[in-house]
């Protein structure tokens, strides 16, 4: 090694420079999570120009301008990514503002309570239709959008741990979480040819308003043997994903849940496995 490249850092480049992502859901509610706001952050620090899209205008628009301020590049774009048209016209704008779409991120969710014996038709439908149709409706019209470009791209959606194993309580989230994962792997098959990545992130029980909450030490969690999930981790995942790093990645879900689903269903504590006692 030459005495001039002595000390020289190397940085690694997530491929996400110039590249034009559009997230649904980026606005900021401090009573939730902020799985949108943190996921657009992400993706402008890496160099990437940011559709924020939101069904609140002023969410959509404060979100762009935390990012702009920082250096980075966004617009807001408001509509409501339930609604089939509305989603094919907010796609339209951000294509029209950024010449085309490499990233596509989903966030939005939203889990509502009941057991079956007491749930109603209108929660079944309206859970799967905030929390798996909306999805279909995104990713159809960013598909269409990425292979008419010929340039590949990503497509990544948040799930959750709930479509992995019971969702008591909430059963409409459960399964339509559940659907988006069978979503994920069959896109990926069908859109590999295109060079078109599509994976999901299974958050465990990141909560909401948390999003500033300190962290806790490791172990000292019950649910969770590592420690809760932070909306920063979720994002992180989806930027990865989204990235260059991920480039041969697809049909997956990556679960950040702090090994909440790793635990022993039977309640053992760890212990060194020579050990006979």
């Amino acid at each position: 090694m030459a005495d001039g490249e002595r000390g020289r850092r190397t940085v690694i480049d997530l491929g996400l420079d110039g590249k034009r992502a559009l997230v649904s859901g980026a606005g900021f509610r401090p009573e939730r999570a902020g799985h949108g706001r943190a996921t657009a952050l992400r993706l402008a620090a890496a160099g990437a120009v940011v559709a924020c899209v939101d069904i609140d205008e002023g969410r959509a628009k404060e979100v762009a301008a935390e990012i702009t301020a920082a250096g980075g590049s966004a617009f807001p774009v408001v509509a409501d990514m339930t609604d089939d048209a509305q989603v094919r016209g907010a796609l339209d704008q951000a294509v029209a503002t950024m010449g085309g779409l490499d990233v596509c991120v989903d966030i939005i969710g939203l889990a509502t309570w009941g057991r079956l014996e007491e749930f109603s038709d209108e929660a079944w439908f309206g859970g799967l239709k905030q929390n798996l149709t909306h999805v279909f409706f995104l990713y159809r019209a960013a598909a269409r959008q990425m292979i008419s470009q010929g340039t590949g791209g990503s497509l990544a959606a948040i799930t959750s741990v709930d479509g992995l194993g019971p969702s008591t309580g909430h059963l409409a989230y459960g399964a339509a979480k559940a659907g988006l994962i069978s979503l994920t792997k069959t896109l990926a098959e069908e859109l590999g040819p295109h060079g078109i990545r599509v994976n999901a992130v299974a958050p465990g029980n990141v909560g909401g308003g948390v999003w500033d909450a300190p962290d806790v030490p490791f172990g000292s969690n019950p649910v969770n043997p590592l420690a809760p999930p932070r909306p920063g981790d979720i994002a992180n995942a989806l930027l990865f994903l989204s990235s260059e790093l991920a480039a041969r990645i697809t049909g997956q879900t990556i679960v950040v849940d702090g090994g909440a689903t790793t635990r022993s269903p039977w309640g053992h504590i760890s212990r060194d496995p020579m050990d006979p006692s």
